[in-house]
């Protein structure tokens, strides 16, 4: 559901938790959860670490389900994605994978028609995210490591361009939305 209706829903309950099956991968938001008050974390009665400045709840989860996944023998690995996110992804796939896949299998790049020619143009190549900031999670920038560095990516958050990876394409959407609507906006603003 939309932030502002879990919001009115449960308020900033930070164990309050969205959960969406993603088939490879299972996504919880812990949209109250990523950058705690301290009393919220007095609350908890557990130590939660502060990680890029803020205290964030995900990490102790991500930390125990690593745990448990490993003790167990299940192959999930959980990553930080997006602002909120956890995924507990399958290990080995990612977004990453999924893009050198694409681009080393002829049958597969046929199927989506495209060419070798093609994608060995930078120029003809774009990512479209909402995650590009290296410090912080985001499998999008993943994404961007499995291509040419001077493939355009475009990040649809607002987020400080110093942490980009470095030597990368990666711009800020400046048109007036954000996230899937500044998509909307960027491919309805692109000549046909």
């Amino acid at each position: 559901m939309p932030k502002p209706e879990f919001v009115r829903q449960y308020g900033d309950n930070p164990l309050k938790v969205m959960f969406e099956d993603r088939g490879p991968q299972i996504t919880f938001e812990v949209e109250n959860g990523y950058d705690l008050t301290p009393e919220q974390e007095k609350a908890l009665e557990i130590a939660v670490p502060e990680t890029h400045g803020a205290l964030d709840l995900r990490i102790p989860i991500l930390e125990r389900a690593d745990e448990l996944f490993i003790k167990e023998g299940i192959p999930v690995t959980p990553k930080l994605g997006g602002v909120s996110a956890l995924d507990f992804a399958l290990k080995g796939v990612s977004k990453a994978e999924a893009v050198r896949y694409l681009f080393d299998s002829e049958n597969v790049m046929g199927e989506v028609k495209l060419t070798k020619e093609v994608i060995s143009d930078p120029s003809h190549i774009e990512i479209w995210g909402d995650r590009f900031d290296r410090f912080r999670g985001g499998t999008d920038r993943h994404m961007q490591e499995a291509v040419n560095k001077r493939v355009r990516a475009i990040d649809f958050r607002d987020e400080d361009p110093n942490s980009f990876l470095p030597g990368h394409n990666t711009v800020l959407w400046d048109g007036e939305k954000r996230l899937q609507h500044g998509l909307l906006e960027y491919l309805t603003s692109r000549p046909k």
